[in-house]
């Protein structure tokens, strides 16, 4: 489905406590981490290159989320622009032939109309490690790259131009002879007309095709509303240059029918540039002769067109064969004999993937890159098989929510690819494919979990559907199926749950505000038609007045029955008693008409008379934010837009503004080019970006902790306990250090898998850091180590975390696996701001002579068993101890919500893992005297087995061996069978394998595991009585031997020994 603009976004239904203060440090959010959790469900690509030589290696570029890369032949992508902080809208991509090191970018996506914004071109000389703007600034939107096939330096760039540039740089074909140092514009066109698409073939360079392309919108003059702001669609035309693009001559008749609209092309090599393909809204027509004359192909298959009005255009010529032409509509199509029929290339039901860019392979034409509204796809076989878009992350999501499950359910409508929802947290350690269910909804409406029963979602576009699970099932229940309402909606149909009267209801928005108290089974209007007022009245137009509609609602949960709306058209309205009458509160400063503002309006959590505005002006040419708080119920408005940018090539128009739940004030706004916050209810914005790559932050949700954004272009992120901003102020900025009250953590465990692990090319998102997430500040660099202690209820030491770099463990540097599987060795950071350290919920790591590789590894997350028991769920401590000065904070561990054992039997659980862990303390300290003791008779007779002191040295060392045990090769592995007689060793790696083995979910011990928890503690204590006896008899009687050869006694060490705890 095409990109919905709000070109076409407007559409008849049919019957089926603020901070005051100035802005905080930087510093003092440089801790907080951004975290992608996919779904790897790929978005729409607008530009494709690959490389000669090279089979694995290909690139694309996406609307609004950079440029990516693969060397696997698609089975993996990463984004390679992200340090590219000022645009993420990519329109054309081209490598070098002659020098793949070679890549220019050009910026600014034909298809995303106003969003899509550029600046200009980028180049790579390393492969796309790094890159530079080479010019071209003020173009906006640029359709088409070519690169010399012999020469990387000679370089052709069409422009298309933005809809309200009318500067003469803004469009055209540039000309480069060294590399983007300079450009020369060699077509134009005029003010308005800019160049749609430039085809070559690969043999023939200097023979070359341009498409210009009409794009151009007075501002105010309401084409959203799909007006045609001027006739010149006619502008459309065909130009060939035979001098590699110095001077330019238009094409014209011939049997060409009169151009319109966008068309594609494409120049057949091994015909001497004389067959040429060109496509548009009116069909596919071909020349054998250059371009003197042409004929229409497929006349009669309406298929073999633009698709969507020009939305989807493409055409393709295999470099082997002229006579293999692809095609693009809502599906690809494919001829093998010149033009003359087709077949459906590559497309899903019913019939739409919506194709955008093909790459073929100069060199082979069994070797393409397609990329799709659903991503970027490779084959090596013509077409027959095809790599996955099941592994990017540059879905383009319009709106997310949250469900009250746990992990939480994250939903979001995508574009071209309906709904999906993804878990917040996976079980095996990452967020797979596992973790992801496919949600039944429209691509562009809003989408809705009911906050009392997660199984049923609620979304809406076309219509309004209520899904239930976990069947999956659905149904219409929206009210514009009565045709007697004569409904009308945006695709966007906005719908929000409400409270009245203690009853839970749900709002939907059309150009009347409709209420339902059953789940759609009947609805309600509250109140008048509210796209129009008096002050507001509608238009004459009735091709304007079917789209005026509500376009957001907020609904107080301060004061129920307090309702506000924003509508297409910029009116605001408010109502204080359920709809039962409404006040236009539409501020002056906003023009309501012809001329489109989509109105976001958002209710404050605390305040029934706050509320907040966005209006998005971009669409009149208007790129800056305009954003508006109120605090009488619309009566005043204030402008709050401080600290936002005025103007980014993404946009700068707030897309959407949050009023946080548990902070008066905290206000998050998403923008044309990214997130920024708020801490005193709008005075002052500043950036939260911090790793959240460049895009369009298209919708915010919370959930609990927890700030979730929707990007158009590179998925869902989630800010994982975004306690600290709810805590921060500016006076923390002068305290030495600060520790913050960490957010409540629940005994969710790492990974549940006990298999192989799913290998690290495959899609996986990371999981919120295990247990509590604890922030603390830092004014200024300690002078010394810095540590955080953990006390239990009793002030009991649980977990002791340091800023000294911990020692990895032996087994770590022989793995048998690769390195990136392991969690690196961890200390507590110290710079200065804001830092971050999750706490994992376990006690200290036991000592043990041997560590374990677990089976449920996790690329850089899987730490070496035995670990710490985990803490009990109650209230702790946190301890941040600073230069000798201590911060306290509470924190409450809660059970995972979906673990059902009753207290006692986690209690019972805690005590035996308790009493394994102190096995492996006791066996780590009683071996330390024993090794020490056999060094020291070791040493005295060495090599010496015939005189007394030797044979009795031998003797007393073979004991003191089978007692200690060789801590480097005798500790007890898991699948080796329990020895008849222990060593210290050996009972260290056997706690170790016992406590491991029941840590792995909450339950009460069964009596076979405490029976041999009884059994190696029986081991323990027997072992422990074999040392005493051994300095009680063994080492005096040796003595006596040293002493009758007149040597030196040995010290007795003490006897006895550490045993389990109770």
């Amino acid at each position: 489905m095409r990109a919905p603009s709000l070109l076409v976004l407007c559409a008849a239904t049919l019957a089926a406590a603020p901070l005051r203060a100035q802005a905080i440090d930087a510093r003092q959010l440089s801790a907080l981490v951004w975290r992608n959790v996919g779904p790897f469900r790929g978005g729409r690509i607008s530009a494709a290159s690959g490389v000669i030589g090279q089979p694995g290696v290909f690139y694309v570029g996406t609307p609004e989320g950079g440029v990516w890369k693969t060397t696997s032949a698609g089975a993996t992508w990463y984004p390679i622009f992200d340090s590219i902080r000022t645009v993420s809208s990519i329109g054309a991509l081209e490598v070098a032939q002659s020098d793949p090191n070679v890549i220019y970018v050009g910026t600014g996506d034909l298809n995303s109309y106003f969003d899509g914004r550029g600046d200009g071109m980028y180049k790579s000389s390393d492969a796309g490690r790094s890159w530079r703007r080479i010019g071209l600034e003020g173009t906006q939107q640029i359709t088409s790259i070519l690169v010399h096939p012999r020469d990387p330096n000679l370089v052709l760039v069409g422009a298309l131009g933005g809809f309200f540039q009318t500067q003469s740089d803004a469009r055209g074909v540039f000309r480069s002879t060294d590399g983007g140092a300079n450009w020369v514009k060699t077509l134009y066109v005029d003010d308005k007309t800019g160049i749609g698409t430039l085809a070559r073939a690969a043999d023939a360079p200097d023979v070359i095709l341009a498409a210009t392309m009409f794009r151009s919108g007075a501002p105010g003059t309401g084409i959203l509303f799909g007006q045609r702001t001027d006739t010149a669609q006619t502008r459309t035309r065909l130009y060939k240059s035979i001098d590699g693009g110095l001077t330019w001559h238009e094409v014209s008749g011939g049997g060409l029918p009169r151009l319109t609209g966008r068309i594609s092309l494409a120049i057949a090599v091994g015909t001497n540039a004389q067959r040429s393909y060109l496509i548009g809204n009116f069909g596919l027509y071909r020349s054998d002769d250059g371009g003197t004359s042409w004929r229409q192909m497929a006349a009669d298959d309406k298929r073999i067109a633009n698709g969507q009005g020009g939305y989807n255009s493409g055409v393709s010529v295999d470099p082997k064969n002229p006579d293999v032409v692809y095609t693009f509509h809502v599906t690809a199509y494919k001829s093998t004999d010149g033009g003359n029929s087709f077949v459906a290339f590559k497309g899903g039901p019913p019939g739409g993937d919506d194709p955008q860019v093909m790459w073929i392979d100069p060199t082979d034409g069994k070797r393409i890159l397609m990329g799709y509204d659903q991503g970027a796809i490779v084959s090596f076989d013509g077409g027959d098989s095809w790599s996955s878009w099941y592994n990017q992350s540059t879905e383009q999501v319009y709106h997310v929510a949250a469900d009250n499950s746990f992990p939480y359910w994250i939903y979001a409508t995508q574009q071209d690819a309906g709904a999906i929802a993804t878990r917040s947290r996976g079980d095996l350690g990452t967020i797979t494919p596992i973790d992801w269910k496919p949600v039944p909804a429209w691509e562009w409406g809003t989408i809705l979990p009911d906050p009392l029963d997660p199984n049923i979602v609620f979304s809406s576009g076309l219509s309004i559907s209520k899904i239930s699970y976990p069947s999956g099932a659905w149904i219409n229940v929206g009210p514009e199926q009565d045709p007697s309402l004569k409904l009308r909606a945006s695709l966007n149909l906005p719908i929000v749950f409400s409270t009245w009267h203690g009853q839970r209801e749900l709002l939907a928005g059309y150009q009347y505000l409709m209420a339902t108290r059953d789940g759609g089974v009947t609805w309600t209007k509250l109140g008048p038609d509210l796209s129009e007022t008096r002050a507001h009245p509608a238009p004459s137009d009735t091709s304007i007045r079917r789209c005026a509609c509500i376009w957001s609602i907020a609904a107080s949960t301060v004061r129920p029955g307090v309702i506000w709306i924003g509508a297409i058209n910029g009116i605001v309205q408010v109502s204080r008693n359920h709809g039962v009458t409404w006040n236009d509160v539409t501020s002056p400063d906003i023009g309501v008409g012809v001329r489109v503002t989509p109105t976001w309006v958002e209710a404050s959590r605390f305040d029934a008379g706050t509320a907040y505005t966005a209006f998005n002006f971009q669409y009149r040419g208007d790129v800056a934010p305009h954003l508006y708080r109120t605090r009488d119920y619309g009566n005043t408005w204030t402008k709050i837009v401080a600290g936002l940018p005025a103007t980014s090539p993404g946009g700068a128009s707030v897309r959407v503004v949050r009023a946080d739940p548990k902070r008066s004030g905290l206000l998050f706004a998403g923008t044309g080019s990214g997130v920024y916050v708020s801490f005193d209810d709008g005075d002052h914005w500043q950036s939260l970006m911090l790793n959240l790559p460049t895009t369009i932050v298209d919708d915010i949700a919370f959930h609990d902790n927890d700030l979730i954004v929707g990007t158009y272009g590179r998925g869902i992120w989630v800010l994982d306990d975004i306690g600290p901003l709810r805590q921060l102020s500016t006076a923390l900025a002068s305290d030495p250090a600060h520790l913050f009250k960490p957010s409540e953590a629940f005994r969710v465990r790492r990974n549940v898998d006990y298999n192989t692990p799913l290998p690290k090319e495959e899609p996986q998102a990371p999981n919120p850091p295990p247990g509590a997430i604890i922030y603390y500040l830092l004014g200024s660099k300690p002078s010394a180590g810095i540590a955080i202690d953990v006390l239990d209820a009793k002030g009991n030491l649980v977990r002791h975390l340091t800023s000294a770099p911990s020692t990895p463990v032996r087994e770590a540097g022989r793995a048998p696996m690769e390195q990136f599987w392991l969690a690196p060795p961890s200390a507590l950071p110290v710079n200065i701001g804001l830092n971050r350290v999750a706490w994992d919920l376990r006690y200290d790591t036991p000592p043990a002579f041997a560590h374990s590789f677990e089976f449920n590894g996790n690329p850089g997350s899987t730490p070496m068993a035995p670990e710490g028991p985990l803490a009990l769920p109650g209230v702790y401590t946190v301890r941040l101890t600073v230069d000798g000065n201590h911060y306290m904070q509470t924190i409450a561990v809660r059970a995972d919500p979906r673990s059902h054992v009753t207290p006692a039997a986690l209690a019972a659980q805690h005590a035996l893992l308790m009493r394994l862990n102190s096995g492996l303390q006791a066996t780590w300290d009683d071996f330390k005297p024993v090794a020490e003791l056999r060094a020291r008779v070791a040493k005295l007779a060495p090599d010496d087995t015939v005189s007394e002191v030797g044979k009795a040295a031998k003797k007393l060392v073979t004991t003191l061996d089978s007692i200690a045990g060789d801590s480097l090769t005798d500790a007890r592995q898991v699948w080796e069978a329990r020895p008849a007689a222990w060593s210290f060793v050996d009972l260290n790696g056997e706690f170790g394998i016992e406590l491991t083995g029941q840590d792995n979910a909450d339950h009460a011990p069964t009596q076979a595991a405490l029976a041999v928890a009884r059994s190696s503690c029986d081991g323990l204590r027997k072992l422990v009585g074999r040392w005493s006896q051994l300095v009680r008899v063994d080492l005096p009687a040796f003595n006596g031997a040293l002493q009758r050869h007149g040597m030196t006694t040995l010290a007795a060490p003490a006897a006895g020994g550490q045993l389990c705890a109770p």
